[in-house]
This record gives structure tokens, sequence and C-alpha cells, in this order.
């Protein structure tokens, strides 16, 4: 029975907590914010969960996050003793465990906010919804971190741009209202950082990797749910699976950021005073696809635009980042058994078959389609701004290099390392073309993405030659994938259509060529302006709030979660006569 009441008062104590962390970051001079209460809160809630454990009916999920906490929290608490004792009580003393205990109080309200995720996963019967909502909640949540004190230099910014902000960082934009650099101090860009992390994996996926601690598995449903936000078909080792994108995201950031810091550390006029926090910014930004930079002009700024080994180490993690898990995943395997099956050849003479069609057909369409566009956009790039903004780069490789840099990013991640207002009309009408093409499905990027344009080019290709069903390298499209492309490229004209008639609407002023871009930007969360972000009214930033909305969720999920009325997987097994239409 005590442990009962033990067990509630920790679940009431949780959002207490939450803004205790809030309220102690926000405000410096925070009364109750020193060490003492500190190691005293983390002390209580270590002893609460001691009793919880003496429970033998706890349920095992519920068992296995208390005794996860209990771990996090009881390290915490030997690591600020041992501080204390080994040292002097002194000011940087103090200082070092202030962070540890927060830090563990945080990860504690994590793991918390994990368990109840589970819960309304099994409560809610729609995978949709659940992802729609997570990034709302993930928006106003940053918002409000945004508009804290010790989060922004000026006394006081705006909740319409605290929202433009959260919500350009969760949904892994790169549009900005405010300079990132000098508006926000750093804990705000540790703030904005978070949330771009947390955008580009998606909640569901880091509440599946936290979940793989709980060690009770995963129900079919909740399986489901993660399936579809990771858009893998079987539900088979899904857990696994989203455990595998957390790592590889973290691997690969870790390498970028030692990549970015060796690029720039013989630079002396990068515009930062923490190099290694500089590194890590633009490591997480870049796979992640936002586009945001700590830099005021961002990678156009003197420091960085004629580094050219910096500028590709960027364009190969957004490539990586916006190539989608499941392709890389795929296309890891093939290298590894190809490198298996020749060292097995060449040093013990064995024979290996690898097993047939290890690269899978949507492997293939995304990788082929992704270096169509790279290619095919550098020789534009260079061709088309070779008189105009190349013309400051003297060096030819410089030429090549930026050109390739600006193929890249301009599909999804919204760095720039030219001078956008000098771009001619012509590029101007591409860049457009490659932001609404975007990155690839199950990817950090956003866009119609690259397979939807490639089978809608290729059916439409195939109804020219006279066939009345589409088929790859012998193997047939399915229709259902087909009207489903078709059905976003039509949704994204009619949203955007929309939404530049409304911004023209309210900033007539404003130019309708850079309101198409700023609009296109959003929608395909490239992040990339021609200059008027700033200067739109609040009922714009709001139009171009829901379209980066819009944009990283997915149009058809949004129609999805509020217009499907059926359960998961379930489907109508009925036909009606078929109907013919004069279409042309």
């Amino acid at each position: 029975m005590i442990q009962i009441r033990f067990k509630n008062f920790l679940d009431m104590f949780t959002p207490i907590i939450f803004i205790y962390i809030i309220l102690s970051l926000g405000w410096k001079n925070f009364l109750f914010f020193n060490v003492e209460f500190l190691l005293g809160i983390v002390l209580i809630i270590s002893m609460l969960h001691f009793f919880i454990l003496l429970d033998k009916n706890l349920e095992k999920g519920y068992k296995s996050m208390i005794f996860l906490s209990l771990f996090i929290l009881i390290f915490s608490l030997i690591f600020s003793f041992l501080k204390i004792f080994f040292s002097y009580y002194n000011e940087n003393i103090t200082s070092d465990i202030k962070i540890y205990t927060l830090i563990s109080l945080i990860l504690y309200v994590l793991i918390r906010v994990t368990y109840f995720m589970r819960i309304v996963y099994v409560k809610i019967h729609n995978p949709a919804f659940i992802f729609i909502t997570s990034f709302v909640f993930l928006s106003f949540l940053g918002s409000i971190l945004l508009m804290l004190p010790a989060s922004t230099v000026v006394k006081k910014i705006s909740f319409i741009d605290a929202l433009f902000t959260s919500t350009s960082a969760v949904c892994v934009t790169g549009l900005v209202v405010l300079d990132t650099a000098k508006d926000f101090t750093y804990l705000g860009k540790i703030f904005i950082l978070i949330l771009i992390e947390l955008g580009g994996l998606g909640i569901l996926t880091i509440t599946s990797f936290f979940s793989y601690f709980f060690r009770d598995g995963f129900s079919f449903k909740e399986a489901i749910f993660i399936s579809n936000f990771l858009n893998t078909k079987t539900t088979n080792n899904v857990l696994s699976l989203a455990v595998k994108v957390v790592l590889f995201t973290l691997t690969v950031e870790f390498i970028g950021t030692l990549l970015i810091y060796f690029s720039i550390k013989e630079k002396n006029s990068i515009e930062s005073d923490n190099l290694l926090f500089f590194s890590i910014f633009h490591s997480i930004s870049a796979f992640c696809n936002s586009g945001f930079s700590t830099l005021s002009q961002g990678l156009y700024s003197q420091s960085v635009r004629f580094n050219y080994l910096f500028q590709l180490i960027i364009a190969f993690l957004l490539i990586l980042g916006g190539i989608g898990f499941n392709i890389l995943f795929n296309f890891f395997a093939y290298i590894w058994l190809t490198i298996k099956k020749y060292f097995l050849k060449i040093f013990k003479d064995e024979d290996f078959r690898c097993p047939v069609h290890v690269v899978t057909l949507n492997t293939k369409i995304v990788i082929l389609t992704t270096c169509f566009l790279l290619f095919f956009g550098t020789f534009f790039y260079y061709i088309s701004e070779y008189y105009c903004s190349l013309s400051e780069h003297s060096s030819f490789h410089g030429k090549w290099i930026v050109s390739f840099f600006s193929s890249a990013t301009s599909r999804t991640a919204g760095f720039h390392v030219l001078n956008m207002n000098t771009f001619t009309p012509i590029t101007i009408f591409f860049t457009i073309f490659l932001m609404w093409i975007g990155a690839s499905p199950a990817s950090t990027g956003g866009g119609i993405k690259t397979s939807t344009f490639a089978l809608a080019l290729m059916n439409i290709i195939s109804l020219s030659r006279g066939k009345n069903r589409l088929e790859i390298q012998r193997k047939e499209i399915s229709s259902e994938s087909i009207r489903l492309s078709f059905s976003i490229i039509m949704l994204s004209i009619i949203v955007i259509y929309i939404s530049i008639l409304l911004i023209i609407f309210l900033d007539p002023k404003e130019d309708i060529l850079s309101i198409s871009f700023e609009v296109f930007s959003a929608f395909s969360t490239a992040g990339l302006s021609l200059g008027i972000t700033s200067n739109l009214s609040n009922g714009s930033k709001l139009i171009l709030i829901l379209l980066m909305l819009l944009g990283r969720i997915g149009i058809f999920n949004v129609m999805i979660g509020f217009l499907r009325k059926n359960k998961i997987g379930s489907h109508h097994y009925y036909r009606y006569p078929k109907g013919n239409v004069l279409i042309n």
C-alpha cells in the first residue's frame, strides 16, 4: 500500500521537477537554484525509487523504468559526493555539481516522458495523429524555452518569433526571423540544437531508443507506430531498427564534429568563442538538414566562405542525413557483404554467395535519383552562376566545390555559401525546383521526396509508351505507390499555391518571386531565403509556421491523422463497378 502512495507521489512530482528545471535554467537568480537544494531533490527521488522497487507486484515495464531512473540518480549522487569529499568546496566545484545533478534530473524526466509516451501509444489508435501532435508539442515547448530570459540576449522576444524559431528548428528548416548568433545566448543555442536533434530523429524514434532499456519489448501496436515513422513495411525488429537509427546518427555526428573541428582549427577567423561547440552545432545541424548556423551570415560568412574542405564535410553530412536511414542501412549491408565476399576469396580461398537482391529497388531508385539531381544541379549552378555569384571564387576547384555544395544544400539543408541576392532569375527558379523535390523518404529532410518525383516521372514515360502499368527492373510498381506519389505532388501544389496567395494578400509590398521562394522553402523545409523572412507580418509568419509543420510531417500524414476513421491496418473489402471519366 505504501509503495502505491510513493508511486502516485512520484507521478505528481515529475511535472514539478520539470518546471523547476525550466525555472533554474531560465532565471539565473532563481532562489532555490543551489547545490544543497538540487542534491536534496535527487536524494528524495532516489529514496522514493528505492522504496517503490521493493514492491514485488510492479509491472515489468514500470519496474525497468524505475530501475533505470534510480541508476542515473544514484550515479549522479555518488559522483557529486565524491567530488565534494576529495576536493575543496569552492565555486568551481559547486558549478560542476549543479551541472551533473541538473543533467541527471533532465535524463530522469526524459525517461518518465518516454514511459508516458508508451502508454499514449496503446491508448490512441492513430499513429499519424501521434506523429503530428509530437511535432506540434515540441514546437510550442521549444518556443517557451526560447522565451526564457536566460535564452536570449535581448530582454524579450515576441511569442511569434520564438514559435517561428522553434518550429524551424523542430521541422529542421533553417528559416530564421532572428539572428541565431547575436540574439540567443549559449543556453538558447543549446535549446535550438536539442530541438533540431529531436525534430530530425523524431520523438517516436527517441522514445523507442529509451524503451529499448525497459526490457519488456514492444507491443504489436507500438511496433506499427514506429514502423510508420521509420517508413518500414515490417514490424520485425523495429525496436532494434530505432536504436540503430539513433546510434548511427550519434556516430555520424560525432565523426562530423571531429572533421569540422580539424578543418577550422587552423583558421583563426571563425566568429566563435568555442570551436568545439561550433563544430558540434554545425555537425548536428548539417546531418539533420536544418540549416541553422551560429554565424550571423550563415556559411556565407567571410570566415568559412572560402574554406572548401569545411564545405565538403557539411555537404556530405547533409547528403547522408537526407538520403534516408533505410537506404543507408541497405547500402551499407551491400558494401559489407561485397567486402566480405572478396576478403574470403582472396585470403581464405572460399566462395561466398551474397543473398539475392541485397540492394532493394527502393534503394536503387533513391540513390540514382539523388546522384542525378546532385550532378545535374552542380553543372547547372556552375554554368548559370559562373559570371555572377561564383565570380568571387577565383580557383577552378573552388567554383566546382561551391556549385556541388549549392546543389546538395538546395534540396533541403538551408545552408548557403553564395550571395543569393545576386542569383539570376533562372537560378532562383531552378533552386525552387530542387527545394520542391527535397530529400528522400524516412530521412531528416523534407520536400515531396526523390522517390515520389522519380515514380511520377517514370509513370508518365510508361503511359506515353502505351503501357497500363509501371515496370522497373522486372518489377511491377504497385498502383497504390503511384496513386500516392501523384496525390502528394497535387496536394503540395495546392497548399503552396494557396499559401502564396495568402502571403501576397497579407504582405502586398513584397516581391512575388521572393514570396514564392519563401513558401517553397518553408514547405520543403529547405530553409533558404531571399532575405524577406524577418520583414513579413505576423500573419505571414504563421502561414510559414504551418507550412514548415506540413512539410516535415507530410500533408498525407496530416490528412490520415484527421480523416481516417478506421483502425490501424483495416481496409474496405469491396469494389464498385468501373466508371470511365474523359481526361484528354
